[in-house]
């Protein structure tokens, strides 16, 4: 209406991706007019992209403590699962073509690990999902009895993305090396999705996690999307999935994407630069919801309860309501939030998350809240104000009709 003011709207859904940050987008300008030339060029303003992706690589390894060629640049996280995955278990079955390659993952990784090891189970690939507890844990036990001498991989997430778990990637690390070291072998491999682990956790570098491959994005730490990174240690053997040139030392070929590499670089660094500081104050952030949630309806459950977890995720359960309606409702009322993971989220049913650490008789559904740097508590406030008038309408609707 003539006149009106639109009600600023609030972006609750981080996990799910973030804004480009103002300096990640101007450092990637120039390189989309400028110095748009092809780094695969011998003359000298190719040579020189070729330079500045050169310069990014090393940067990048120096903050993952990795060797500059140890670092390979991919189209994002999903295409980065995949190459670690597949390429790992079909360099195993090369080598070992009588045997049955056996894959170890979690219950609760993103769908980019899960969708792969489905496929290989498909595919006379044996795969073993380790439970969680209902914080999310594996047991590092089940672990060990897992592994076997055809066990070529390991891939657990290193934070998962809908409840904030941090895991232990040290411990499976350990696990992992007493089997190596007195089956006198090189395998399994450990590969981690640490997509959202760059925002907030203390150690990321290599060589202190101890694992061969990892995984990485810039959509997820405020660069742009559709580029990522896998880290693959040397001596680890992967055969190449895409096939048609010889970029990345013929690991992953084609034309590279240097916008959007010099843009990775950009919001790694400033991620690296400010996350104790946004840690801590996401976390004071973090609590005052789950605090507020739980003053407010004891019934409601909170399933992000990890002691070690990421400070920007909220994730809830409410008893016999409908989950899918509540964030349909808390759009209209102006605030963004999610059901489960966005890769799922057009899929019928509860998030595989949340049922993996409930128990028989727990309700599944679920709301996820994950907090960012454009959020603030008067946004945390404006959102309980209206969350608790949206559940209160929904929940005398379901006694009404139902009780």
């Amino acid at each position: 209406m003539f006149g009106s003011t639109k009600k600023k709207r609030i972006y609750l859904d981080h996990a799910s991706g973030t804004p480009c940050s103002e300096a990640v987008f101007a450092s990637m300008k120039q390189y989309f007019r400028d110095q748009a030339f092809n780094p695969g060029g011998i003359y000298k303003e190719s040579l020189e992209v070729k330079s500045a992706i050169e310069s990014v690589r090393e940067n990048i390894a120096k903050i993952f403590k990795a060797r500059k060629e140890e670092i390979y640049f991919v189209d994002g996280a999903t295409e980065s699962n995949n190459l670690a995955i597949i390429g790992a278990i079909r360099a195993w079955q090369r080598k070992n073509p009588e045997k049955q390659a056996h894959i170890i993952t979690t219950k609760i990784e993103h769908a980019a690990v899960l969708e792969v090891c489905k496929y290989f189970e498909e595919n006379n690939v044996l795969v073993t999902y380790l439970d969680v507890d209902e914080c999310g844990y594996i047991s590092l036990k089940e672990l060990k009895e897992s592994v076997t001498e055809n066990t070529a991989l390991v891939s657990i997430g290193y934070v998962n993305g809908e409840i904030g778990t941090i895991q232990d990637i040290r411990g499976v690390m350990k696990t992992v090396r007493h089997f190596r070291k007195h089956n006198n072998t090189v395998y399994p491999y450990v590969h981690s999705d640490a997509v959202q682990a760059i925002n907030y956790v203390d150690e990321i570098g290599v060589p202190q996690l101890g694992i061969d491959l990892l995984t990485c994005n810039a959509s997820k730490i405020y660069g742009p999307k559709k580029i990522g990174i896998l880290f693959k240690k040397t001596g680890i053997e992967l055969d190449p999935i895409i096939y048609g040139g010889n970029q990345e030392k013929g690991i992953r070929s084609g034309t590279e994407n240097v916008p959007y590499i010099i843009g990775f670089d950009s919001a790694l660094s400033e991620t690296r630069d400010i996350y104790e500081s946004e840690s801590e104050r996401l976390r004071l952030l973090q609590t005052y919801l789950e605090n507020e949630i739980k003053k407010y309806d004891e019934s409601i459950n909170l399933n992000s309860i990890a002691e070690n977890k990421i400070p920007n995720i909220v994730n809830i359960t409410a008893p016999n309501l409908s989950h899918e309606e509540l964030v349909i409702r808390l759009d209209a009322a102006g605030f963004m939030c999610s059901v489960k993971s966005a890769c799922k989220a057009g899929e019928d049913g509860d998030s595989h998350v949340i049922k993996a650490i409930s128990s028989a008789n727990r309700p599944t559904g679920s709301l996820r809240i994950s907090l960012g740097r454009t959020t603030t508590k008067k946004d945390c406030k404006e959102f309980m104000k209206s969350f608790k008038v949206i559940v209160d309408m929904m929940k005398e609707t379901y006694d009404k009709y139902y009780s």
